[in-house]
């Protein structure tokens, strides 16, 4: 962007995407005025004028939005499936035994039957037949 020359009232801000944009702020003491005007390369595409007071209201946006911004955001930590899974197994360890294992242990205290993995001694005389 070619920026225009200005006059001693007024001063230049560029925008940092730059595309030839740009906002000119100009005082005009003859209208006891602030002039915003945004720029497009060498082409004005907007004015907004200002009287002090609004431009003090323009400032005042501008620092608290400044402000908001020098404040560091809280740290975010994406949840992972690790994350959702431990959550998971947290929420099955605090239920309590499940119906078809309460059911198979009453089986096996009614019954001589043992649950998975437990063989039953065998009955009987132990030994090799010959």
């Amino acid at each position: 962007m070619t920026v225009p020359a200005v006059s001693r009232m007024g001063s230049w801000v560029l925008d940092r995407r730059g595309q030839g944009r740009g906002v000119r702020i100009t005082r005009h003491p003859d209208l006891h005025a602030i002039n915003l005007s945004v720029w497009r390369d060498s082409v004005c595409v907007g004015t907004v004028h200002l009287s002090p007071s609004d431009a003090a209201e323009v400032v005042q946006a501008l620092t608290t939005q400044l402000a908001q911004l020098a404040v560091p955001p809280p740290p975010v930590r994406a949840v992972s499936r690790v994350d959702e899974l431990e959550a998971r197994i947290a929420q099955l360890e605090q239920r309590r035994t499940p119906r078809w294992r309460r059911a198979l242990d009453r089986l096996a205290e009614v019954g001589d039957v043992r649950p998975f993995g437990k063989q039953q001694p065998p009955s009987g005389p132990t030994g090799v037949v010959r």
